[in-house]
């Protein structure tokens, strides 16, 4: 719909206008009416319109003036005047003055809306070639734009032969003769592993994206501070130069926090910077930005939402003891000591973070832990359908985490299980023993050969170890246990048996009545005789 605006003195024909010409059916939106040029002007000034359609002879500022004012102040606004003088003189300026028709009084409702129909044609038109030169214009500031970011790209990564660099770079009037240069590659936090993003995530990235070049591009101009050019892949590349090398350190983290900062508070995004070390040669300029793009590495290790200079990382790099770390974590696992394994963890997480490993040097010592752990799993002979996952699997999903802090606590939370696994098999393997024991002295108590030594003997299997997991299993010792068994054997033949005691002493494997009567009034409170005769009567 176009606007249009009524302007005419005498109420009679602004009322009979407005209400018989059906503007609607015609394209247009009847904005509203004025008695004069005066208030028209007034009233365009605020509520601009496309069309006025006005009466010439009026008071304070008359038809004419009015198409004089708006040819001058409005050159695409059209004007039609609706006249009762049909005077040449008012013609030749209407004519001079841009003015599309020139109709006179009285005027029908359908002459009217031939001539709006006739009118809004001509609009029609002008706004389609407008659009055609508006895609145009963008097409080309587009293309302009892509040819300026592919000549800087180019500079930046050292991806073409310099002579043809300094061909782009002359095509897009980009003339850089700088002192010093300096490559900061910026990425979204959220967005910085694109290839695991949905289709969505990704549209939105692309937009993102863009509001981060745009306000990277406008805070680097301000400053004149460099270049700044979007690439491919979402990120911002800022080339950042001077002749002034006093301050262009302080000047270029200036930049880059005031971006981190911009992003934070008007788009609530993290963002993180890469930033190169200086060089003072344009063909040397991929060097810095090869360390921009190791600088961004170590947001691995170091967190998002900051500037990670390579500078200050590389004089901060420092080696860990991590086999005296991994040494801790592989005892505290046989232990099953969740605590000291989450201070170990702790430990492990911090160490890494301080010493700056990069991502790659802490996947490495990561991967070292999930071999020792696969190991401890081996060696305890866990069948692999035990495992809680493959060494693979647990690996594959330590390593896709974004950051070290997630990594760590998928290794931490798998040690722990790992641990409590172990335990387990240690149980198993414990109770195990201490039933094929128990069986092995119902069947030869009665030998007395039998001790620790042949039972154990018989396990295959030290008598330390036999004895710790004996315990564990039973709540006692192996000889309170064999003494036990004796004295309850002893108990059931003194009782239903005419059995003398030094016989009774020999079936329960005592080749000395006298130490087997010992030791049955020792657990019992009575000798073999009082017990007899008691338990006979």
């Amino acid at each position: 719909m176009y606007r249009i605006l009524l302007v005419d003195d005498e109420a009679l024909i602004r009322e009979a206008v407005s209400e018989n010409v059906k503007w609607g059916q015609y394209g247009y939106e009847l904005a509203g009416s004025c008695e004069n040029g005066e208030e028209a002007l007034a009233f365009i000034e605020r509520e601009p319109v496309d069309v006025v359609l006005t009466d010439i002879c009026m008071p304070y500022v008359d038809g004419m003036e009015l198409s004089k004012k708006l040819y001058e102040d409005y050159p695409l606004m059209k004007i039609i005047i609706l006249s009762g003088y049909d005077d040449f003189e008012y013609a030749k300026k209407a004519i001079r003055y841009g003015v599309k028709e020139y109709l006179l009084k009285p005027i029908t409702a359908e002459e009217m809306g031939d001539v709006l129909l006739k009118l809004k044609a001509e609009m029609d038109k002008e706004r389609k070639t407008e659009r055609k030169i508006s895609e145009l214009e963008r097409a080309y500031r587009k293309g302009q734009e892509r040819l300026y970011s592919d000549a800087l790209l180019h500079l930046i990564r050292g991806s073409k032969a310099e002579e043809e660099i300094g061909r782009e770079l002359k095509t897009v009037g980009l003339n850089l003769t700088a002192a010093v240069y300096r490559v900061a590659v910026i990425e979204l936090d959220i967005y910085s592993q694109a290839n695991k993003l949905d289709e969505k995530q990704k549209r939105e990235s692309a937009l993102m994206a863009f509001v981060l070049h745009n306000i990277s591009q406008e805070i680097v101009m301000r400053c004149e501070a460099g270049e700044a050019c979007q690439g491919k892949n979402q990120r911002t590349y800022l080339l950042l130069h001077t002749s002034r090398t006093a301050d262009f350190g302080r000047m270029a983290k200036e930049v880059c926090y005031e971006i981190i900062g911009q992003m934070n508070r008007i788009m609530q995004l993290a963002v993180n910077i890469g930033l190169g070390s200086c060089v003072t040669e344009r063909e040397k300029i991929y060097v810095s930005y090869e360390e921009a793009e190791e600088a961004l590495e170590y947001r691995y290790i170091m967190g998002g939402n900051r500037m990670l200079e390579i500078d200050v990382i590389r004089a901060g790099k420092k080696q860990a003891d991590v086999d005296g770390l991994l040494d801790e974590i592989a005892l505290h696992v046989r232990e099953n000591d969740s605590g000291k394994l989450e201070d170990d963890f702790d430990e492990l997480e911090n160490t890494l973070r301080e010493c700056l490993y990069d991502r790659r040097s802490a996947a490495v010592i990561l991967q070292r832990a999930v071999d020792m752990l696969d190991e401890l799993c081996r060696l305890s002979e866990m069948e692999k359908e035990q495992r809680i996952a493959s060494k693979e699997e647990i690996l594959e999903k330590i390593l896709s985490m974004e950051g070290l802090e997630e990594a760590v606590k998928v290794l931490g939370t798998y040690c722990l299980e790992v641990g409590k696994k172990l335990d387990g098999m240690k149980n198993i393997g414990g109770r195990k023993y201490a039933v094929q024991a128990m069986d092995y002295i119902e069947k030869n108590y009665g030998d007395c050969e039998l001790s620790l030594q042949s039972v154990c003997s018989y396990l295959n299997i030290s008598a330390s170890r036999f004895s710790a997991i004996f315990k564990q299993a039973m709540g006692t010792t192996f000889m309170e246990v064999l003494t036990g068994i004796r004295m309850q054997k002893a108990k059931e033949l003194l009782e239903y048996t005419d059995m003398k005691n030094y016989e009774i002493a020999e079936r329960v494997g005592f080749n000395d009545s006298h130490y087997f009567s010992i030791a049955f009034k020792k657990v019992t409170g009575e000798t073999p005789t009082e017990y007899a005769k008691k338990m006979r009567r």
